[in-house]
């Protein structure tokens, strides 16, 4: 059977209990039982499915009275494919100095939580000093070490003029006594990396919420989903449940999809202290836009980082900013069952074995990608595409919404890419399609920003 009518998702992530793994609790599905203690609703669009089934296994042959043999049930399977627009850190005052990224309490936390590895990094953000550049952020005395900027970290700053926030990769902490920090595209030639303006002194630098995608397999914490088929009365509960996000663009919103495999599924009226629905909690903001997309490519993997953390400015590491016609990601997750005699359908559980985090863009093949591809050619031709077919790793940050507190970034480090030269409307593009690896620093094959 499959829920498609669905009016009412909550989600619950399954607390962990000190002496139990992850394994032995997937079927847990009580409030209780869920950190923090409850049930969050999850608004989703049309295109959520829950899929569950109980096979009945046919016995071939005959009785010895000469009847067919009843048939005996199956395992309990069950897939939810739960769709949801993207709101950055849903915070509608914003994510700067005064609003630290661990308060914001987005729906769809704990989905994308489970699905880059079990972790995240919350950045509180600082305002600035004056003497900052495009590329170089100044902060008083002590202040980068208070607030805990690291390579790899995404910072937002609006600019004045256009009142629309940019971001861009921290490769530098430097302690000189003005504390400051580098942003991509520091001192390349010819190149626009960085902000579009300098900051000036009392500007907010945002802070973010980061998920580092961690390709260890092992425990996460399983998920509980409790569905609801509209004015039919029946409720679900898909218990142990753990799966992979994807982004798209929906008409021009960005749209995430979990999908996921389940330990056990359960009729609510079947289920002992089952979670019941209370009045829907809206979020704050509305979704994020996919128009007008915000790209930044570096040449270099790892925006010029090298395998030591450091970071030298220079021609190579200049950083093109495109505009993206659309953009995807796949944090690809691969799911496997933990298979054991004793558990409920022959599984305990699940595991995250790796992610392949893939991506494919869109995007206007303008002066600024021109100058990077080609080397300095304006040539909109073969050559610029080859560069990229030619095994080249690159950095690469796509940016959707431009409103602090409602802004989602994406950001891989080291990427590879098939490139073809396309056309939109008369206008050359950027067809674009790989995957993300280990990077020369660090070990986040790539990042998940909400700011």
């Amino acid at each position: 059977m499959t829920l498609k009518r669905i009016n009412r998702v909550q989600i619950g992530k399954i607390n962990a209990v000190v002496g139990s793994t992850a394994w032995d609790l997937s079927e847990k599905y009580a409030a209780a039982d869920m950190v923090p203690p409850g049930f969050i609703d999850l608004e989703i669009t049309s295109a959520t499915t829950m899929e569950f089934t109980r096979e009945q296994i046919a016995i071939t042959g005959q009785r010895g009275d000469g009847e067919t043999p009843a048939g005996v049930s199956g395992n309990k399977d069950a897939s939810p494919s739960l769709a949801f627009y993207m709101r950055g850190l849903d915070l509608s005052g914003g994510a700067a100095n005064a609003v630290n990224a661990s308060a914001a309490a987005p729906q769809y936390d704990m989905l994308i939580e489970q699905a880059t590895g079990g972790t995240k990094r919350n950045i509180q953000g600082e305002d600035v000093i004056a003497g900052s550049t495009r590329w170089v952020l100044q902060f008083g005395v002590g202040r980068v070490g208070i607030v805990g900027y690291a390579i790899g970290d995404v910072v937002g700053w609006v600019n004045p003029t256009s009142g629309k926030m940019e971001t861009a990769p921290v490769v530098a902490i430097e302690a000189d006594g003005a504390d400051t920090i580098r942003l991509a595209g520091d001192s390349a030639v010819n190149m626009t990396g960085g902000f579009s303006d300098a900051p000036q002194n009392g500007d907010d630098i945002y802070g973010m919420r980061t998920y580092p995608i961690d390709q260890t397999a092992g425990e996460r914490a399983h998920i509980t989903v409790h569905g609801r088929l509209a004015d039919a009365g029946i409720d679900r509960l898909f218990q142990g449940c753990m799966g992979s996000v994807a982004f798209s663009d929906a008409d021009g919103l960005l749209l995430a999809t979990y999908s996921a495999q389940a330990q056990t599924w359960t009729a609510d009226q079947n289920a002992a202290g089952a979670p019941t629905f209370g009045t829907f909690t809206a979020p704050n903001l509305g979704p994020v836009s996919t128009r007008g997309a915000r790209v930044l490519i570096c040449a270099d993997d790892c925006w010029g980082v090298d395998g030591s953390g450091n970071f030298t400015p220079g021609a190579t590491t200049g950083v093109a900013v495109a505009t993206a016609i659309s953009a995807g990601f796949d944090t690809a997750t691969d799911v496997q069952p933990r298979t054991a005699a004793t558990g409920t359908n022959g599984r305990q559980g699940f595991v995250a074995v790796q992610n392949n985090c893939t991506t494919e863009m869109r995007l206007y093949h303008d002066g600024t990608t021109a100058e990077l591809l080609a080397s300095g050619s304006q040539t909109f031709g073969d050559g610029a595409a080859l560069s990229f077919q030619n095994n080249q790793v690159f950095a690469v940050l796509m940016q959707f919404g431009d409103t602090p507190g409602n802004t989602v970034v994406i950001e891989i480090p080291a990427a590879q890419c098939n490139t073809t030269i396309g056309e939109e409307g008369g206008l050359a593009t950027l067809e674009m399609s790989g995957r993300g690896y280990r990077p020369t620093h660090g070990t986040a094959t790539a990042r998940i920003h909400l700011l």
